[in-house]
């Protein structure tokens, strides 16, 4: 199975929102530290609450891209399957690890926060010298970075719940890596590229295997 369809404008849309979400928290933290920071103005609640916005732009794209790799899959073979389980499925996958993918970026944030708001103190920083640090915290880049990450991750979770459906017709299939083989892969993706799972590779070591992973998985049949 090739590369992901429209990956770059799937990326790109992603990133968009993201980025999006991000400025907007940005702004809003500025707004309650306050002149000068004060961290204890950030409770446990704000997170939770720009968590469960981060939540709500993610999860859908999560679960689309899932579907999608999912169908893939499906077009090749001419086994049917119960499509509903599937859609069930991307659904739980979607919700779960939205969530925690979402955790683990504000967590990354509100450590940076940690670091930084001292520093204000510390160094004699201006509110536009704190302005410009947490703009690279919450930057363009670093969107586009998790929206390459995680359409990567979306289109494999997608096809290995189809194969795991498809086990339960007694179709057995196995990964292959598949990278572009090109001069620009890295060398974590190169050496595995048309290896199968197993052969120096593990279902716990990706793809995608690193952030702005593109490489994607094949699926063969066990004969």
């Amino acid at each position: 199975m090739p590369d992901v369809p429209d990956r770059d404008d799937r990326e790109a849309e992603i990133a968009r929102l993201l980025g999006k979400w991000m400025k907007e928290q940005q702004k809003l933290i500025l707004q309650l530290l306050g002149d000068p920071p004060d961290l204890s103005k950030l409770p446990p609640q704000f997170w939770e609450e720009i968590g469960a916005e981060g939540v709500a732009i993610l999860r859908p794209f999560m679960n689309k891209e899932a579907l999608a790799a999912a169908e893939r899959v499906l077009g090749t073979i001419s086994i049917g399957v119960d499509w509903a389980l599937i859609n069930e499925a991307a659904v739980e996958w979607a919700t779960r690890y939205t969530f925690e993918l979402i955790s683990g970026i504000n967590e990354t944030s509100r450590q940076a926060l940690q670091k930084l708001i001292p520093s204000y103190f510390e160094e004699g920083l201006s509110q536009g010298e704190l302005r410009d640090r947490l703009s690279n915290l919450y930057s363009p880049v670093r969107a586009e970075m998790i929206a390459r990450t995680e359409v990567t991750r979306a289109a494999v979770e997608g096809e290995r719940m189809t194969v795991r459906e498809l086990a339960r017709y007694g179709v057995q299939m196995v990964e292959v890596w598949q990278t572009r083989n090109d001069e620009i892969v890295c060398p974590i993706c190169g050496p595995k590229h048309g290896k199968k799972k197993g052969d120096g590779w593990t279902e716990n070591d990706g793809p995608p295997a690193h952030p702005r992973c593109r490489c994607w998985i094949n699926h063969e049949a066990v004969l």
